[in-house]
């Protein structure tokens, strides 16, 4: 059974903010989920602040009610299609998820699972970068070209940190010696998607919106990314 909300922000608690409030409930809600908020305040930036706290995996559509806003926003399904930044937005989360997973596995009691593990993340992370130097940095040499540089040497630093992890993957007496190494990509990586999600994946969306073969670009995206593995896989 898929449920609904309700929330009518008249009724917040003083002093905590309608975002928050709503992002209280939206974060719990499961795949095809809705919330229904009623809001007396023009709720532009607040639907924008709750795409970007939900990363930007929401449906949402806004009439007016009244003397206010009526918000209907549905929680979208993890294999329902996405705009391009969208559809990238959730592979860099699939990835640090996988990231989690391995790292749970080292340090437990499961060692050979957790080198398995890293093994799928490294070909993940490979298949990623590929799909961006290649389809998607074109798109930003004109109007980010600084940002695309630094794009395209960062992703460099990640694959020579992953050769490295690949031989300790095929040479470390002790899996747990990987946790290090392991944590200093984590850190390397989250600093680079934060940059590339600020940088380039706006100019990549504007630049895509004027391209007559937008979809034929897209769906090459989606079937690269298509055949990574699933996101529930880096689940613990």
């Amino acid at each position: 059974m898929v449920y609904r909300y309700y929330l009518d922000l008249r009724f917040v608690p003083p002093g905590v903010p309608p975002q928050s409030h709503a992002y209280t409930i939206l974060h719990r809600l499961n795949a095809h989920e809705t919330l229904k908020i009623w809001s007396p305040e023009e709720p532009t930036l607040l639907v924008a602040q709750l795409q970007h706290q939900m990363r930007h995996t929401l449906l949402t559509s806004v009439t007016r009610d009244g003397d206010g806003w009526a918000i209907t926003i549905r929680v979208r399904g993890d294999r329902e299609p996405l705009p391009l930044v969208d559809t990238l937005r959730r592979d860099h989360d699939h990835m640090d998820r996988q990231f989690v997973h391995a790292m749970q596995l080292l340090a437990g009691d499961r060692p050979a699972e957790g080198v398995a593990a890293v093994t799928q993340l490294q070909s993940h992370l490979r298949a990623h970068i590929a799909i961006e130097n290649e389809l998607l940095a074109p798109l930003g040499q004109k109007g980010a070209p600084e940002a695309t540089g630094l794009m395209l040497r960062e992703h460099n630093d990640l694959l020579d940190q992953l050769a490295l992890i690949g031989e300790l993957c095929d040479t470390a007496a002790e899996p747990r010696d990987l946790d290090t190494w392991l944590g200093l990509l984590a850190a390397s990586l989250n600093k680079h998607e934060s940059r590339e999600e600020s940088l380039l994946f706006p100019e990549w969306a504007r630049v895509l919106a004027r391209k007559p073969d937008q979809e034929n670009l897209l769906a090459e995206v989606r079937s690269r990314l298509g055949t990574l593995s699933a996101p529930e896989s880096g689940a613990a």
